[in-house]
């Protein structure tokens, strides 16, 4: 901090209370997710192929894995989930923070913002080593994601 007390450089993250919710749209698709997800885990796979056009040459991506991933996290098989895409628990991470957030919202009348400056190294470049590493994971894996 500087003498009068503000950052020396702009943060990349910013959090702030709002009156209103000005993203109600993350409610819903986590409610559409977790019906996604009981639907997986009790119907099972859909007959149809989710896979990008690189898969069918043996190229995975970081999402691969992901639809059995989430059945199996569904099901409580832990294990075999992140056998299939470690990424997976993040899902239930952010559906917990997206219903805590419309909780409090809810209860309260004040609705946590959160505005992101993904242009900023600090933000961007750890995400772009995950997701190389998850990558390179996953392509280390196509005997159990291929085709």
């Amino acid at each position: 901090m500087n003498q009068r007390g503000a950052h020396p450089l702009p943060r990349a993250v910013h959090a702030r209370w709002a009156g209103f919710d000005a993203h109600p749209t993350w409610f819903w698709l986590i409610a559409a997710g977790g019906v996604g997800a009981v639907a997986l885990a009790a119907v099972g796979l859909p007959p149809i192929s989710f896979h990008g056009p690189l898969h069918f040459f043996g190229i995975m991506g970081p999402t691969c894995g992901m639809t059995r991933s989430v059945r199996y996290l569904a099901l409580g098989d832990v294990a075999t989930a992140l056998r299939y895409n470690p990424s997976v628990l993040l899902l239930p991470l952010l559906a917990v923070a997206v219903l805590a957030r419309t909780a409090v919202g809810r209860l309260t009348g004040h609705w946590l913002e959160i505005s992101i400056q993904w242009r900023r190294i600090v933000v961007a470049f750890p995400l772009v080593v995950a997701l190389v590493l998850l990558t390179i994971r996953q392509q280390a894996n196509v005997e159990l994601l291929g085709p």
